[in-house]
């Protein structure tokens, strides 16, 4: 009786199997021929007055990337081979070494350059401006050439009274910087801003809305961090994956 019973079983488990195979959906690799498998993110280069950021871009651009499935190897062990290996220890040293000694030392297929140009809160008269601008390359370290590289700078205005304008979308070019010797082609996006909208209140409304939002998010540590989320909602959309990380859903069967 047990034999027969797990005959059954085992006949209704490839008839699920060939049901699913043969007219159920399929997963294919977009990209298996990736050859960038495990990778390392390097400390930011920070260009801000905020000591801080550098770190949360990048802690936020690992958790945002480990969801392609890359091999990533942990922020802070990267931080101490580097530290304790090289002797770098900052985004602005990044020129001591080129891109294929750095993935040698850390063991790694590709490595994630990054760059924080700009990251402030600027207050003129009755207008209140966020800014956050960042680029970001992955580099093969077979072969020192770019796989993927994009820049992203978003900008947000709130004025009291509608009194502010947004100004210009061109953001300052940048002519070179460590590990990066032509930026604005690498990584294309550097030169524009994307603008979050000119949020405009009453004079009363905005002042409390202003003094009360600055005090909340000194105290929580979320500075800035509408501007961040929305950079990296532009910044991956067609990042180049890792193998087999994103996938298609086909099916067989033909639509009726």
């Amino acid at each position: 009786m047990n034999r027969e019973k797990f005959k059954i079983v085992l006949l209704l488990i490839l008839a699920t199997w060939l049901f699913v195979g043969c007219a159920g959906p399929r997963v294919i690799p977009v990209n298996p021929s990736n050859p960038i498998r495990r990778v390392a993110i390097l400390p930011m280069l920070d260009n801000s007055d905020d000591v801080d950021a550098p770190t949360r871009v990048r802690e936020e651009f690992f958790n945002r990337l480990s969801k392609y499935h890359y091999e990533i190897q942990p922020l802070q062990e990267t931080t101490d081979i580097l530290n304790q290996q090289m002797g770098i220890s900052m985004g602005k040293q990044l020129d001591m070494a080129t891109p294929q000694d750095i993935g040698k030392t850390l063991g790694v297929d590709g490595i994630f350059y990054g760059y924080l140009l700009d990251f402030e809160e600027v207050t003129v008269g009755v207008a209140n401006t966020y800014k956050v601008r960042m680029g970001w390359k992955l580099v093969d370290i077979k072969t020192g050439k770019i796989s993927w590289g994009k820049g992203v700078g978003v900008r947000r205005t709130q004025s009291i009274g509608g009194l502010a304008g947004l100004g210009s979308n061109e953001a300052e070019k940048v002519d070179a910087l460590p590990g990066s010797n032509d930026p604005m082609n690498e990584m294309p996006g550097l030169d524009r801003w994307i603008s979050m909208g000119n949020q405009s209140t009453g004079f009363v409304g905005g002042l409390v809305s202003g003094i009360g939002g600055k005090l909340v998010d000194g105290i929580t540590g979320n500075s800035l961090k509408k501007e961040i989320d929305f950079a990296f909602n532009h910044l991956f959309p067609g990042m180049l994956i890792g193998p087999g990380s994103q996938v298609t859903m086909v099916s067989d069967t033909k639509t009726q």
